[in-house]
């Protein structure tokens, strides 16, 4: 019988954080992730899993909605192998299904382990130990965007990762 891969995985995900807070040259020597640390270390991430045979992600977003945690990572539970080609799909359904039931105000954002987005051969999100599923307040993202915007985090990015990114006029 085999390990449950859900064993522990707190723990995998702090330790994930750790490792997409270094800074990192390849993100103009800002972390992949800038934001996520800071977060962890205040106690303003909520950190849990989505099993779809135990609650559904409604349930999740409310619970994080009514929290007073700024973002929620939820592990995404699956028995299949979420592809690269089902990380944008998987996304705009989250988005969707969030904005039909009134939260509009919130936004999803998707990592897979198997995405192939890479800066200079550095690949951040292969490093995910699961299918990870970021949620956040719009106003929140668009803040962050807006300061990333203004340093060199996205000048070593090529013209598909900005594109996967929606910033195809960065460069």
């Amino acid at each position: 019988m085999s390990k449950c891969p859900y064993t522990n995985f707190k723990e995998k995900v702090l330790k994930y954080i750790d490792f997409i807070r270094i800074p990192r040259e390849e993100y103009g020597g800002m972390p992949a992730c800038p934001f996520a640390g800071s977060e962890l270390d205040k106690g303003k991430l909520m950190i849990d899993k989505f099993d779809p045979n135990a609650d559904t992600l409604l349930d999740k977003v409310k619970a994080y909605d009514e929290s007073e945690y700024d973002s929620a990572l939820f592990v995404q539970v699956s028995d299949e192998e979420l592809t690269k080609f089902d990380t944008v799909g998987y996304q705009d359904y989250i988005n969707k299904i969030m904005k039909e039931n009134g939260y509009q105000h919130l936004k999803c954002i998707c990592f897979n382990p198997n995405d192939e987005l890479d800066i200079n051969g550095f690949n951040a999100r292969r490093h995910a130990p699961y299918f990870l599923i970021n949620i956040a307040t719009r106003e929140a993202l668009d803040t962050a965007h807006k300061v990333l915007t203004k340093t060199k985090y996205y000048d070593n990015m090529n013209k598909r990762y900005l594109k996967y990114l929606h910033m195809e006029d960065k460069k």
